[in-house]
């Protein structure tokens, strides 16, 4: 039985302007699959006015950065 395999990568969002970090597994791909065609349709489904609100009542309630705090990013 294979292992699965880690890959992390960075997906970009123009319409929030943000970088996303996003963890994908991947297990027993066939030949020749291509992952970035993919990674541009998770860009694509990405939900953007959710992101917006989201980020928006962040930096409301806690006057920081709302953006970091939705990527996880630690905040000094």
């Amino acid at each position: 039985m294979a292992n699965a395999s880690f890959q992390e990568y960075e997906l970009f969002c123009p319409v929030c302007n943000v970088h996303f970090k996003q963890l994908v597994v991947l297990h027993k791909l066939p030949k020749g699959f291509e992952i970035e065609p993919y990674l541009a349709g998770m860009v694509e489904r990405h939900d953007h006015a959710a992101y917006q609100a989201a980020k928006a009542k962040l930096s409301e309630q806690g006057g920081g950065d709302g953006e970091a705090k939705l990527n996880g990013e630690e905040l000094a």
